[in-house]
């Protein structure tokens, strides 16, 4: 009797410890999902603030490319519980952004001065890179763990235009950090590499995307730089690391129709900066 109590005791023991460790599973795994839940929140804040600020070009089939593009690049990234989406921002100003949540901003000054269809997918796959390294996340950890992360934890199942409301007050944080203060220049330097080693595993060469960026370099004093120049490090530092991590002789990407018409689809949007 003794016996038989004591193996019962043990498989109720088992089983209350494996129940016990799929509750933390399950409770780890719908944190990770809130955490997913309220970065896409933020993103969409922010998206909103750019849209207002610079407008965004509505044109589809410009859309449809770059999102082609973009989201085609995207299967191989890490952060795969993520949807990319990619806008074009109704500027001359160069400059792009990764925004939380997977939204990716490509301006309008950026894409006129493109030639190669590389130089694009080096673009887009940088701003990648700011996403699936976590680079604007990492800020908001440092400065505002304390307002998001757990402040608004307590109010996701409250109202909506609270959970609103403070996502827009995260947003303004990360329109200082793009804006005014720019990403570290360890975070852009990781972001460039990580482009650099995308396109090399896709075996497309780096090298339009580079020498898009010597060129933006010679490109001196111009006024549709100084956002880029302000937020940027320096683009001579910025080609020297990256040259560094080509290893191999891939074939240039070719440009294809769909890329010709794009591009000249560009040529022809006209904007009035606000």
């Amino acid at each position: 009797m003794k016996k038989n109590l004591f193996f019962l005791i043990i498989l109720i023991t088992i089983f209350s410890c494996k129940s016990l460790g799929d509750f933390t599973k399950r409770q780890e795994h719908s944190k990770k999902l809130e955490a997913i839940d309220k970065e896409i929140e933020v993103g969409r804040a922010v998206f909103a603030k750019l849209a207002g600020k610079y407008g965004i070009v509505k044109n589809k089939e410009l859309t449809d490319y770059l999102n082609k593009l973009g989201k085609s690049l995207g299967l191989y990234t890490e952060r795969q519980e993520l949807e990319y989406y990619f806008a074009i921002l109704a500027t001359d100003k160069v400059n792009a952004y990764a925004l939380p949540g997977g939204y990716i901003l490509v301006s309008l000054g950026v894409i006129k001065r493109i030639e190669e269809p590389g130089a694009l997918v080096g673009i887009l796959a940088h701003e990648l890179g700011h996403i699936n390294l976590r680079h604007i996340l990492k800020q908001i950890k440092i400065k505002v763990r304390y307002n998001f992360f757990e402040i608004l934890a307590k109010f996701l199942a409250g109202p909506r235009q609270i959970v609103t409301n403070m996502a827009s007050q995260i947003s303004n944080k990360i329109e200082e950090k793009l804006f005014i203060e720019g990403l570290s220049c360890e975070d852009e330097f990781e972001a460039d590499i990580y482009s650099v080693k995308l396109m090399q595993a896709l075996n497309i060469s780096p090298i339009p995307y580079i020498e898009y960026l010597k060129k933006l370099g010679e490109e001196k004093g111009a006024k549709a730089l100084e956002v880029l120049d302000k937020t940027h490090p320096g683009v001579s530092d910025r080609i020297n690391m990256m040259e560094q991590c080509i290893v191999d002789d891939l074939p240039i990407m070719k440009a294809s129709e769909d890329f010709i018409k794009f591009k000249e689809s560009i040529k022809n949007i006209k904007v009035v900066e606000r």
